[in-house]
């Protein structure tokens, strides 16, 4: 009997201390899995909101500036005479002359025409070129289409033709001269009557072949629209 109590006292020792290492294992074993627990939450990133856009107004297109109107390649002063023999013609058909002429020219991009404020006789017309620096001076002249050169007393008075010369600035020299004919776009059938506002049609349309070709001397000449 006292042999089984001495083997049970030595025995017990043994019990307590396996015991002690599982226990102490389980500790180890749930440390380890709380560091863990801590190291994976520490280590997850927290994601941050996303702002919305802030939206941005639509710009304002800025208003375009019409470019300046590029300088000329020439400049003509028209001018033209209008206390000669021909005192039966209205003074709106010499007007109408005038600016047909000023108008054809300036019609083409590489032109600026203006009209001469004051009558210009062909010594005047000089005088005025040797004034110019830049200006080309375009003079115009209404003549008899007679064979006297002049008009009689029971002669149609707008039986004229229209006689342009062209003069240099500074020089005054005669760059280019002619003439040109009403009877060229006439209607041998009838006759426009003369407006009392824009002068004689076909005097007119004389005027702007005038035009045309002091713009064919100089090479500026747009496609042509008279007959």
């Amino acid at each position: 009997m006292r042999a089984i109590l001495l083997l049970a006292r030595t025995d017990m020792p043994k019990r307590f201390s396996a015991s002690s290492a599982l226990n102490a294992s389980l500790c180890a074993t749930l440390l380890f899995l709380c560091a863990l627990a801590v190291v994976a939450q520490s280590g997850r990133r927290v994601q941050k909101s996303v702002p919305a856009p802030i939206p941005t107004p639509e710009a304002t297109p800025t208003p375009t500036i019409p470019s300046e109107k590029p300088k000329p390649a020439f400049t003509f002063i028209v001018g033209l005479d209008k206390f000669d023999d021909f005192s039966r013609i209205s003074l709106n058909a010499y007007d109408g002359v005038l600016r047909s002429c000023a108008d054809r020219l300036d019609n083409s991009p590489s032109v600026k025409a203006e009209i001469s404020t004051h009558d210009l006789s062909r010594a005047d017309a000089v005088r005025k070129a040797k004034e110019e620096k830049e200006a080309y001076v375009v003079w115009l002249q209404l003549r008899p289409n007679t064979f006297t050169g002049q008009t009689g007393i029971y002669d149609d008075p707008y039986n004229v033709y229209v006689q342009y010369s062209v003069f240099a600035p500074i020089t005054a020299k005669l760059v280019t001269s002619g003439n040109t004919y009403p009877d060229a776009y006439r209607n041998r059938r009838g006759r426009v009557p003369t407006s009392p506002t824009n002068g004689d049609y076909y005097l007119n349309q004389a005027a702007r072949g005038a035009a045309e070709r002091i713009l064919d001397h100089f090479h500026l000449r747009l496609p042509n629209t008279l007959p």
